[in-house]
């Protein structure tokens, strides 16, 4: 699949193309059934709709973060935050420098999470509860 929006001029032209097997069947029957004006207004509103969702995914980490990722929260110790940090790092199998320190609450408890973004997900590595004396 390219990703510009010119047509295939070269495919055969007794078979449409083969819809993405990660499509749900629902979508690409309402899809096929659709004439070329009504599918190029489709293909361009889901483009803007990527972006929008893109954009607001980096919104929502970038309002998320409460520190830079090489900051020792005050109520840890400089080198047990380092162990765990680094801990969370090698789990996560990212780079250093990649990723942002989010606070996450979960059932009332706040807890630590590393985040960084793999093509338009966002993933998450849990690091530790924001409070050391409960890190297990």
């Amino acid at each position: 699949m390219s990703d510009d929006n010119s047509d295939d001029l070269t495919g055969n032209l007794d078979t449409p193309p083969a819809a993405p097997d990660e499509l749900p069947a629902y979508l690409v029957d309402a899809i096929e059934r659709q004439g070329p004006d009504r599918l190029r207004l489709v293909s361009n509103y889901a483009l803007s709709l990527a972006g929008w969702k893109e954009r607001q995914t980096e919104q929502e980490v970038s309002e998320q973060a409460e520190q830079e990722p090489d900051d020792v929260p005050d109520e840890w110790d400089e080198d047990d935050w380092e162990e765990v940090k680094e801990e969370a790092i090698d789990k996560a199998e990212i780079a250093p420098t990649k990723g942002t320190i989010t606070t996450k609450t979960i059932s009332g408890n706040d807890y630590y999470y590393l985040q960084w973004r793999e093509g338009d997900k966002v993933r998450s590595q849990y690091i530790a509860p924001v409070s050391p004396s409960k890190n297990s």
